[in-house]
């Protein structure tokens, strides 16, 4: 393999170590390092692709594109007023999603998600602390 393709090889590692990547004992078939980033296994050398950085000349161009979305999204979608919340239905709302929330943990074998809806439960609860009685 040619130097210059063995740098860029070893600058996709780099960059992927820079972005918070996790170099794992294993080797993928072209000979790298393979790599947990964002809770997936990847090579990256095959696999990871690094997003494009945006020619300074374009930005002002893609900015005034976005502002025009934004203006469209202003016209298209009416602002509503907030309307008042008694307490009292913040907490039977707060209720219904712990028991649904409880009720779908039975079914449940992936331990992530079950921390994840224990946790959601616990802050359920916070909040029906502090609405009181």
């Amino acid at each position: 393999m040619p130097e210059t393709d063995e740098n860029k090889k070893l600058q996709k590692i780099t960059r992927l170590l820079e972005k918070g990547g996790t170099m794992l004992a294993s080797h993928h078939e072209c000979g790298a390092p393979l790599f947990r980033y964002q809770g997936k296994v990847l090579c990256p050398v095959c696999d990871f692709e690094e997003k494009k950085e945006v020619p300074e000349a374009r930005k002002p161009e893609m900015a005034e594109k976005v502002a025009e979305r934004e203006e469209i999204r202003r016209e298209v979608i009416p602002v509503r007023e907030p309307q008042p919340v008694e307490l009292s239905q913040v907490a039977a709302l707060t209720q219904s999603k712990i028991h649904s929330i409880a009720t779908s943990l039975e079914d449940e074998t992936d331990l992530q998600r079950v921390k994840e809806k224990l946790e959601c439960i616990e802050l359920g609860l916070r909040v029906l602390k502090l609405l009181g009685p």
